[in-house]
């Protein structure tokens, strides 16, 4: 029974010890890798905000500014593996599809502010954008809201590069066209998931200058007014550390219309994830990114220990095993032979009674 137990322990050990030693050049690798085939939703909620509200009015365009409305942004993630299959035979670019549909409630109804479509290609592993395979975005208005064109791009935009550190990265903005840096603020828990904690402070700069309806800055205005966009923004980021996900992001927009006529905000408040989807996040990533944190850390040691632990034991069980079977041979051995010698001195005995008896017998 000992051998057996042993055998099995050996090649149990083996097992281990194999997995330990694969578990980070092996097994991280491919799972820190992000899937071609995305497909995610995250909403936003921002209270009391100032915004344009871009519609049609008596058969015509028309766009008024709403002033502490709540805004509602569904943002949704779709992978095309399509789009880098032949750019890319390794599959190490991934390019994503995002679309954000803006929403504000006036009167009890939600009416629709915006929309946005941009597509982008970044690395599967440092999540740096990698402009592949006809990176776009969208440029549309009212009279052409699918409108797009291509554009190049820098540093981060989905997400943070697998084993996040505690220092600066480059994150893309849209408004400005360009990366600045997003800086390593602290760690912070969200629904029991650590997280790194980043800020993107924006001074307020000009962005654009455009045509609009004099009416936004004054309701006797006519005609058109060139204004600038003017646009400010502080970006913060709750960012699980091992996969690099954002669990929370949040923003707070200044963006407003300046001219001679005055000052109007096309985007002002403070707007960001809601509750359901940062709980989400931090339950389904939280869990992801502690495996993969074990995976990369302490996990190969534990098994390779591990499994050395469980070769000696089974080894010992083995050779334990061995020795008490020769044991058992070598006392049955000893068994037999002092089974004969008593066999033998039986006849002995008995030849020695009959002798005795035939003496006495002549005598």
């Amino acid at each position: 029974m000992r051998r057996i137990v042993g055998a099995i322990l050996v090649v149990l050990g083996a097992l281990l010890l194999g997995l330990g030693l694969l578990a980070k050049p092996y097994l991280y690798p491919r799972l820190a890798t992000v899937p071609l085939d995305q497909d995610s939703t995250s909403i936003s909620e921002g209270k009391n905000m100032s915004v344009l509200y871009p519609h049609v009015k008596n058969g015509a365009a028309a766009i008024d500014a709403l002033k502490g409305v709540d805004v509602k942004s569904t943002r949704t993630v779709i992978g095309i593996p399509g789009k880098v299959a032949e750019q890319d035979l390794q599959s190490s670019t991934a390019f994503w599809q995002t679309q954000v549909k803006s929403e504000a409630n006036v009167g009890g109804k939600w009416v629709p502010l915006s929309y946005s479509d941009e597509g982008v290609s970044f690395d599967r592993v440092s999540a740096e954008v990698t402009n592949c395979c006809g990176d776009y975005k969208s440029v549309g208005d009212l009279d052409n809201p699918k409108k797009t064109e291509q554009v190049t791009r820098t540093g981060h935009y989905f997400k943070f590069p697998f084993d996040t550190q505690q220092q600066d990265y480059d994150w893309w903005d849209g408004d400005l066209g360009k990366a600045v840096p997003i800086k390593f603020k602290e760690v912070a828990d969200l629904y029991g998931t650590d997280t790194y904690v980043f800020e993107q402070v924006i001074p307020k700069t000009q962005t654009a200058s455009r045509e609009v309806p004099a009416s936004l800055f004054s309701p006797t205005g006519t005609g058109n007014v060139t204004a600038k966009v003017m646009y400010g923004n502080t970006r913060t980021l709750w960012v699980e550390p091992n996969t690099g996900v954002i669990i929370k992001g949040q923003e707070k927009v200044d963006k407003t219309l300046e001219s001679s006529a005055g000052t109007v905000a096309m985007t002002v408040g403070t707007i960001g994830y809601n509750e359901a989807t940062i709980e989400d996040n931090a339950k389904t990533w939280g869990s992801k990114g502690s495996l993969l944190g074990l995976i990369r850390g302490p996990l190969g040691w534990i098994l390779g220990l591990l499994g050395v632990a469980l070769l000696g034991l089974g080894a010992f069980l083995l050779l334990a095993g061995r020795r008490n079977a020769e044991q058992q041979a070598q006392h049955s051995t000893r068994s037999g032979d002092a089974a004969v010698d008593d066999t033998d001195r039986f006849f002995t005995e008995a030849e020695q009674t009959t002798r005795r008896r035939s003496d006495v017998d002549r005598g």
